[in-house]
């Protein structure tokens, strides 16, 4: 696993429908969903097989609008850590080959495969961040980012990392880890759940916090 931590300062866009409205999107009912520069919006534009976007918009707690915009209202964006792993794409493939020379290239390449693995590296990157940095033990992580409003692909590149879709040879997984408004989570109704290699608790909504 390949890992670095960058001091970053997030790029976060607004649609304009919060902007002139103040209230949560809704982007199934929005007549500008093309024109929109906030990567919130990414989650309805078509894709392969999904010519609505992603099937989980409006149904997962974890997706827009149940997610609140924006990222700079939930954080202290003065102190973000972003944690950032890469996953080698063709290594992963190629064991994979040697491993199950029964399956198809379809099958060896499935994201629904690699995808978790290299979630789960990200992980264990964002508890070694904890065990690394212990003032930083009350900030929190999450990677629902782009949702609220992040631009994840701009934020980055100011710190020297390119990240590129779709993927070739090797995929980023980020996270950012800051310090929470405890208040405005509550008012969200959304809670924090605590995470370790063995041990899960609490309800998955919204940030992540390791110990």
């Amino acid at each position: 696993m390949e890992k670095k931590i960058y001091k970053v300062n997030p790029i976060i866009i607004y649609p304009e429908c919060i902007i002139k409205t103040d209230k949560q999107d809704n982007c199934f009912t929005c007549d500008k969903i093309s024109e929109c520069l906030s990567p919130r919006s990414m989650c309805v534009r078509p894709y392969k097989n999904h010519k609505y976007g992603c099937p989980n918009f409006g149904k997962l707690p974890t997706c827009p609008p149940n997610i609140p915009c924006m990222y700079d209202q939930i954080f202290d964006i003065s102190d973000v850590y972003a944690v950032v792993t890469k996953f080698y794409l063709e290594e992963y493939f190629n064991k994979r080959r040697n491993n199950r020379p029964d399956l198809a290239e379809g099958q060896i390449r499935n994201i629904r495969v690699w995808q978790p693995i290299a979630i789960k590296e990200n992980d264990y990157a964002i508890s070694d961040f904890y065990k690394e940095n212990p003032s930083k033990r009350d900030y929190v992580s999450t990677r629902l980012l782009e949702c609220m409003g992040v631009d994840v692909i701009s934020t980055m590149k100011e710190v020297g990392i390119e990240i590129k879709f779709p993927v070739e040879d090797y995929a980023y997984r980020v996270a950012f880890v800051a310090k929470v408004y405890y208040d405005v989570l509550e008012k969200y109704g959304f809670e924090i759940y605590e995470e370790n290699s063995k041990l899960k608790k609490g309800i998955k909504t919204l940030v992540k916090k390791y110990y």
